[in-house]
């Protein structure tokens, strides 16, 4: 049996005064998908982060100028009823709808044209032995970037234990095998140790001109530390930090003697997972297209190019007005 399904992509943000925003009850049934974005702080501070919504933005222009824009707005205005009333299919009219639900259900009821966006796979390795797959759409954070943000979305609680910066994280020592993108589209594997507090990787696109499939890969930031300053009365910090990027098409990150990391996914604060010591990540293929990505390692160390023709490159079609962008 076929379904059709749709994907709509909802940003939500984080009310500064509180741990959630209280949107209201008649769109709670559009903000329960499970493509929600992640509530997050108020979009003025440097911890802001909706790169999902951005990136769909760039695809599609009444999205960035409507569905983006309310994240700007206070929530006094998105509770305002609009001028416009609903009527139900019987013309008998009904409640206005505040800004912010009106908004929404038109998105909902006319974006028709989808977007493909490449999704990606983790293979994630417990400390228990356990294995799991889970897919992001545009970004995984790792180490103490991720442990921090499991600290924020306790709420409350978050102010007990406290935030630290880069220079108060526990150092991770870290085992890091990843494919280099080249020009040439040549594969370069390498292979390193290093001591880090975070290894974050996202979407390399950050311009319109970018979106091309062929140029699909992720950037990947490590935060390693350099120097670490030990004090038997004081606790102890990072005396001198190091930030390198490198764009990548694979990554495999595993913690050395037993060492266990947070992952977060797409900065969802619902998809934390904790004591990880091992973490592949790859975009992922349509079933039919053959071989995981392990067994075709051995083809590109022959410096072979994977082509989207070769490889079908699994995507998920989110709603919008603009089309398909492949």
């Amino acid at each position: 049996r076929y379904f059709k399904l749709q994907f709509f992509f909802i940003p939500v943000r984080r009310s500064s005064s509180g741990p959630t925003v209280g949107w209201p009850s008649q769109v709670s049934a559009v903000t329960d998908s499970p493509l929600k974005s992640t509530a997050l702080v108020d979009p003025g501070s440097e911890d802001s982060t909706n790169d999902i919504s951005r990136y769909i933005g760039m695809l599609d222009p009444w999205y960035d100028r409507n569905m983006l824009s309310l994240l700007n707005l206070p929530i006094e205005v998105l509770c305002q009823q609009t001028t416009k009333v609903e009527t139900d299919s019987s013309g008998n009219a009904q409640e206005q709808l505040p800004i912010l639900a009106d908004m929404v259900l038109y998105y909902c009821r006319h974006a028709a044209r989808p977007v493909l966006i490449q999704l990606y796979q983790a293979e994630l390795t417990l400390a228990g032995g356990e294995t799991r797959t889970e897919v992001f759409i545009h970004s995984l954070e790792l180490g103490h970037t991720a442990g921090t943000r499991a600290v924020k979305a306790s709420g409350p609680v978050s102010k007990r234990f406290g935030i630290d910066g880069d220079r108060e994280a526990v150092p991770l020592t870290l085992e890091i095998v990843y494919n280099k993108v080249t020009v040439s589209g040549r594969s370069q594997w390498i292979k390193v140790d290093k001591v880090c507090t975070s290894v974050n990787l996202t979407k390399a696109c950050r311009k319109s001109e970018e979106l091309d499939s062929k140029m699909e890969c992720l950037q990947m930031t490590m935060t390693e530390v350099l120097k670490r300053q030990n004090s038997k009365c004081k606790k102890g910090y990072n005396q001198q930090l190091n930030t390198t990027e490198v764009k990548v098409d694979k990554v495999e990150v595993t913690g050395a003697s037993s060492t266990t990391f947070a992952v977060c996914l797409d900065q969802d604060e619902k998809k934390i997972l904790q004591s990880v010591t091992r973490c592949e990540v790859s975009v992922c293929y349509k079933p039919e297209s053959g071989v995981h990505w392990r067994v075709r390692k051995a083809l590109s160390m022959q410096m072979q190019p994977l082509h989207p023709e070769i490889c079908s490159l699994l995507c998920l079609p989110i709603s919008t007005f603009s089309g398909a962008h492949s």
